[in-house]
């Protein structure tokens, strides 16, 4: 008996998928956002709790409908790699993992570059805000495990977000609590054709009713006004965006501790953006301080 051969069957279907007669699948110029609840600048509820790991010094799970998050922080505890050098600052390791039924497409149990990327941004976002000063030659792990993902961006900032409630529930002396929000710039307006070209060639493949002649056309769109910004974008979402940006902040302090900026936008929508970003960050930054609270009084009545 083979035990390493996967005892799957040799063909396989893909089910079938019944849409109701109604279903249209949305676009940037529906009048609603994919949800049909929220306007664009809204974001969707926040579910945020802690102590559900009782292994670690300090966890917390969130919850942004489809986009679940569970983390967990152990330490600080001492360093065990062999000759290190002696540091009067601690050391912060952050670690993602998507869960294989995570996406719509399966997950690989190998690390792959996108979960490497993702750890680095979360410790670069998280690190100014922790005082590892206070924590020489000790480190302190913080792993992440996405259970379920609706959207890039969104799960980026729910990383920050977890993770930074789980370093306060675990007693991490830090600045202040890191809030992460994320904002898609996505073109509702439809685009226009300002100029049209057409050349003969060998390169393109356009056959004519009168003529067997290879044509090339070239056309040039523009937006009639610039994007929309889409606060917290699902996935549908952001399949239509030109460009997104993450935002990790610091609500008392004012103060900004990482930025992540990806595709082509104007100067104007992207400060714009950075304003809405650091005003949801606002409000997430009560539901945080909310969770560690609840928290507490569990403790107090369970002791």
């Amino acid at each position: 008996m083979d035990r390493k051969r996967v005892p799957g069957p040799e063909l396989s279907v893909a089910p079938l998928v019944e849409y109701p007669a109604d279903f249209k699948r949305w676009t940037p110029q529906d009048e609603c956002r994919h949800d049909s609840k929220r306007q664009p600048e809204d974001m969707r509820p926040i579910y945020l709790k802690t102590g559900l790991i009782t292994q670690a010094n300090g966890s917390a799970y969130i919850e942004l409908e489809k986009t679940k998050l569970a983390c967990g922080v152990y330490g600080p505890r001492p360093i065990k790699r062999v000759g290190q050098i002696f540091s009067g600052r601690g050391i912060l390791n952050c670690e993602i993992k998507f869960a294989s039924f995570s996406c719509a497409k399966r997950r690989s149990n190998i690390r792959d570059p996108q979960e490497r990327e993702l750890s680095q941004i979360l410790s670069q976002a998280l690190a100014p805000a922790v005082r590892l000063e206070k924590i020489p030659k000790s480190a302190i792990d913080v792993y992440i495990t996405v259970l379920e993902s609706d959207g890039w961006g969104s799960c980026v900032a729910a990383a920050v977000t977890a993770a930074s409630v789980a370093l306060a529930h675990a007693g991490i002396e830090m600045l202040d609590l890191v809030a992460g929000c994320s904002a898609s710039y996505i073109q509702t307006a439809p685009l226009s054709i300002s100029s049209l070209s057409i050349s003969e060639g060998d390169t393109g493949s356009i056959s004519t009713s009168t003529t067997n002649t290879n044509k090339t056309i070239t056309a040039t769109a523009t937006a009639t006004q610039p994007p929309q910004i889409f606060m917290d974008a699902d996935f549908e979402e952001e399949k239509y965006q030109q460009g997104a940006i993450v935002l990790a902040y610091m609500p008392s302090l004012h103060e900004i501790t990482h930025v992540l900026q990806s595709g082509k936008a104007e100067s104007s929508t992207i400060s714009q953006s950075v304003e809405h970003c650091m005003e949801a960050c606002n409000k997430i930054y009560a539901v945080m301080h909310h969770a560690l609270l609840e928290s507490i009084g569990e403790n107090k009545e369970a002791l």
